[in-house]
Order: structure tokens, then C-alpha cells, then sequence
């Protein structure tokens, strides 16, 4: 597994989850809010945090959004290619994020979304797939405000949630770097 890296941004540090992130980890995504937006069960304990961070956030292509002006993780950013989920072609991608509803609607997101696709696309990611449920109107504004674009939309039964209807969106390195010049 590579070594993980750090990213910059004006506001943001993206790195590497740590233990000693656990608390504010759980803070943030014990909000029942962001799991069910995010389709995963809400945080239950610091404890489950951790093993969180040890285990799923492990990743080096997962990053702890971190604000420069309180030096606290705010959210969480990850690419991947595992598990291959939506992912058509092998050397596509699959982004996945959320953010502390207390940091919602600042630019945060998108901030982010930004410095991991150039990063992803930098090394030699060709498409990147990304889903929200059809009724996260502000996720779907997100991937479609970075250049995203509706692939189709598909019906799925999410383990916490029951049956849910998701919309599925690509990028491919071509149509990114069209909209960057």
C-alpha cells in the first residue's frame, strides 16, 4: 500500500485520519443527519471511531478534511479504487466524501473535491464515478458543480436505510481538464 500523502487547499489540509482523531471524528459523524445522507450507520461510541479510522480510513486515498484555522478534521474526502462498485474501467476511480453539518453550505466540499481530483487525476485516474441518494439535492449539486455528469440512476437496498434510489454520476480526465482551461 502506498504511503499516504497530504493535500493542500486555501482552507483545508487533507491528510491521513489519525487515533488521537477519534473524538472529534465521533462528534462529527455521530449526527444521525450525515449517515443517513451518507448511507452508513451513525457513529455509536469514540471506541467505533477509532476502529473506523484504523479500518475503513486506513486508506491512503482517504482524507481527513482538515480546517487550517482550527487544525480539526471537519469531514472526510476519499478516492478510490476499491471497492469496484460503480467503477466501469481499470483505471477508474470512485469518490466518496462527507462533511460536519455545522461546516455545510461554506465551500468546503467542493474545495476539497477539487484538490482530490487533480491529485487523482495527476496519477493517471481516467474516470471518476461518484453516487448520492436522488433525494441529497446539495450532493448532487456538488459532483454536478465539479464537472460531474449523470451516468444513470439505479435502485439498491442499503443495509441501514432499506431500499434507496441512488444517482450515479462520471467524470472522465478529459471532460476535467475541459473545464479547467
Amino acid at each position: 500500500m502506498p504511503e499516504p500523502i497530504e493535500l493542500s487547499t486555501p482552507r483545508l489540509v487533507l491528510r491521513h485520519w489519525r487515533p488521537e482523531d477519534a473524538p472529534v471524528l465521533y462528534s462529527l459523524a455521530s449526527d444521525p443527519e450525515i449517515g443517513n445522507l451518507a448511507g452508513w450507520k451513525p457513529h455509536g461510541s469514540v471506541e467505533e471511531s477509532r476502529e473506523i479510522i484504523n479500518t475503513v480510513f486506513a486508506d491512503p486515498g482517504v482524507f481527513a478534511m482538515v480546517s487550517r484555522m482550527s487544525n480539526t478534521p471537519i469531514g472526510c474526502i476519499g478516492l478510490n479504487r476499491e471497492p469496484k462498485i460503480m467503477r466501469k474501467g481499470p483505471k477508474d476511480a470512485e469518490i466518496g466524501y462527507w462533511v460536519g453539518r455545522r461546516y455545510w453550505n461554506q465551500g468546503y466540499a467542493t474545495e476539497a473535491m477539487e484538490a482530490v481530483l487533480a491529485h487523482g487525476f495527476s496519477t493517471g485516474i481516467t474516470k471518476v464515478w461518484g453516487q448520492c441518494f436522488e433525494d441529497n439535492l446539495a450532493s448532487l449539486n456538488l459532483l454536478k458543480r465539479c464537472g460531474f455528469t449523470v451516468d444513470h440512476r439505479g435502485v439498491f437496498e442499503n443495509p441501514y436505510l432499506g431500499e434507496v434510489v441512488t444517482v450515479v454520476l462520471s467524470l472522465s480526465r478529459k471532460q476535467w481538464a475541459s473545464g479547467r482551461s
